[in-house]
Formats: structure tokens, C-alpha cells, sequence
């Protein structure tokens, strides 16, 4: 007999103080993480069709992954980014179509052409250079990057490294935090804990104005048993 397991999605400690009945939430996916496929991406489903949240976004963060693409020009990695996303949208469309509430799905292309998102990120920007508060955050958080960077690859440009992730944070803190905040999202469901840059991003950028919107939910995954088969 072979145990047959699948997993199941929880919230992790901010999710299991809220009612979410009524709420709007967006579910952001970093397309070619594994925790956004198969199994884990049905229980992740699964667990927003049981929460009572009343619709969901799904953020196909693909042209944003172009910035990991450092061996190739930038408009072919542009067009390698969206070739990935729609290639996800349609490896994963049978787990969508299981959403039991109204949903949308946004691409990061689009995101990128709100007529919010240039003054947001200079904002963001500004604040990294004159706060240095905000510049630790998202120091720290791009230095826990290159130094597993450095622990697989000893020779690993390093500074090259920290341009590409300074980047790569400029332009996706303003569109979770302050953008879909203002959009009225109340809550961003995504597998890992929020980092450093994520977090003061919200401090500054969303907590005066949006309190209760753009909070962060990281989730739990567990396997359960599931009846054996022979």
C-alpha cells in the first residue's frame, strides 16, 4: 500500500486573526517558484474558496522576473518574462478555474502602464535616498539575497548583484504596497514570510493613509494523508 499525500494551504499568524469575509485580496505569483504550481497552488485555491474572501486577484508577477534574466538583452528577456506568464496562465488553467469566488487576473505588464505607478516609484526612490531607515530595510533585504548568492557561487559578482536586486525591489515595492493598496485590496496572499523592503514600504507608503489595506498573508503548506491505494 502507498500512502498518498496532498497538501493543504493555511495562514500563517496575521491570517488566522481576521475575518475575511467580504474582503479583496490578491494572490501574487512569482512565476517558476515551485510553490506556485500543482499541488500547492490547488491548495492554495482551495483555501481561498473556504476563507470568505469575496474576490481575488491573481498577479502574474512575470515581466518583473526579466530582471533575473542577466544573460539576455533586455527586450528579449522582456519578451522571455511574458512568454513565461502565458505559458503559466495556461499550464495552471484547470487550477484557476477552480476559484469558487469572482476573480481577475492582472499581469505586471499592465501594472507597469498604471498612470500611478512612475510618481509611486519616484516616491519610493526619493525615500530610499534620503531615509535612512528605508535604505536599511531594503538593504538588508537584498543583502539576504546576494549572500546566498555568495554561498553558491564564491565568484559571484556581488555588486552587479545589488544593482540588479535594487531594481528589481524599486519597481515591485510601490505596485504591492502603495498601488494596490489604493486599488482597495485589502490583503496579499503570497507563500513566503514579507521582507524587510516589503514591510517599510507599508510603514511608509500605506499605513497613514490605507491602514487596513495591502496587509501581507504568508502561507502555510502541509501534507495530509489521503486514503491509501494499493
Amino acid at each position: 500500500m502507498t500512502a498518498v499525500t496532498r497538501s493543504k494551504a493555511s495562514f500563517g499568524k496575521v491570517g488566522q486573526e481576521h475575518d475575511f469575509t467580504g474582503t479583496r485580496a490578491v494572490l501574487l505569483v512569482s512565476v517558476g517558484q515551485r510553490y506556485h504550481e500543482g499541488d500547492k497552488l490547488q491548495a492554495t485555491i482551495d483555501l481561498v474558496n473556504r476563507s470568505g474572501i469575496e474576490h481575488l486577484t491573481v498577479a502574474v508577477a512575470d515581466a518583473l522576473q526579466r530582471h533575473n534574466y542577466t544573460d539576455l538583452p533586455e527586450d528579449v528577456a522582456y519578451a522571455y518574462a511574458l512568454r513565461a506568464g502565458d505559458e503559466w496562465l495556461e499550464r495552471n488553467s484547470e487550477i484557476l478555474g477552480g476559484l469558487l469566488v469572482p476573480s481577475d487576473v492582472l499581469r505586471w505588464h499592465t501594472t507597469l502602464t498604471d498612470e500611478r505607478y512612475k510618481a509611486l516609484r519616484e516616491r519610493v526612490e526619493n525615500e530610499y535616498a534620503d531615509n535612512p531607515g528605508y535604505r536599511a530595510a531594503v538593504d538588508a533585504t537584498i543583502g539576504r539575497f546576494t549572500d546566498r548568492l555568495r554561498q553558491r557561487d564564491p565568484d559571484a559578482d556581488v555588486e552587479a548583484a545589488f544593482r540588479r536586486s535594487w531594481v528589481y525591489l524599486m519597481e515591485e515595492c510601490p505596485v504591492i504596497m502603495p498601488l494596490w493598496a489604493q486599488d482597495g485590496h485589502d490583503f496579499v496572499i503570497y507563500p513566503q514570510p514579507m521582507t524587510d523592503a516589503m514591510a517599510k514600504t507599508r510603514e511608509i507608503f500605506v499605513e497613514p493613509s490605507h491602514p487596513d489595506k495591502a496587509r501581507w498573508l504568508s502561507l502555510r503548506f502541509k501534507k495530509r494523508a489521503l486514503e491509501p491505494v494499493a
